[in-house]
């Protein structure tokens, strides 16, 4: 009898072993499921300037993690005509309730790309590379985003993304 008890008892324990290393690992799966942002959009100037030329575009594509934390790359036309990356970091801020489709999102990273007579247009520029932190205000519903990004004392970036997959 007290054989039986004790069966019972490692069967009843180790399915509820079993269960919570099941929910643990659902947990961690989704924890680990990101999605491939990808974006485009154009950038518009505070002001004028002669040096200004070429097209203001903008694409980039980022990996953003289930917990918020993203990873991405921009490429882009800058504002004189030069082929330009930005590698970067990040965390998207989301809210709750009515606000819910609304975020912040805070980037950090190295543009590079300024080269020449435009290098000291960038804070910090050395041999075309330069540190950046970039913030922006976005929405998105389900998987379709639009974002405004502040471009330093420059101007603005207006972008619209789209969630392209999941893994």
């Amino acid at each position: 009898m007290i054989k039986a008890i004790l069966l019972m008892y490692l069967i009843l324990l180790s399915s509820v072993s079993l269960t919570a290393h099941a929910e643990s690992d659902k947990e961690i799966e989704k924890l680990l499921t990101k999605t491939v942002y990808i974006q485009g959009g154009a950038y518009n100037h505070f002001s004028d300037d002669d040096d200004y030329k070429g097209d203001p575009l903008f694409i980039s594509a980022e990996i953003i993690q289930s917990n918020q934390w993203l990873y991405g790359l921009g490429l882009f036309n800058n504002s004189f005509d030069q082929f330009s990356q930005y590698l970067y970091g990040g965390y998207i801020f989301k809210f709750d309730g009515a606000l819910k489709n609304i975020h912040v999102k805070l980037t950090a990273g190295i543009i590079h790309g300024y080269k020449d007579e435009f290098e000291d247009k960038l804070p910090y520029n050395s041999s075309g590379y330069a540190p950046a932190i970039i913030p922006s205000v976005g929405w998105k519903k389900d998987k379709l985003g639009f974002d405004v990004i502040l471009l330093g004392n420059a101007g603005l970036l207006f972008t619209l993304g789209y969630d392209v997959f999941e893994f």
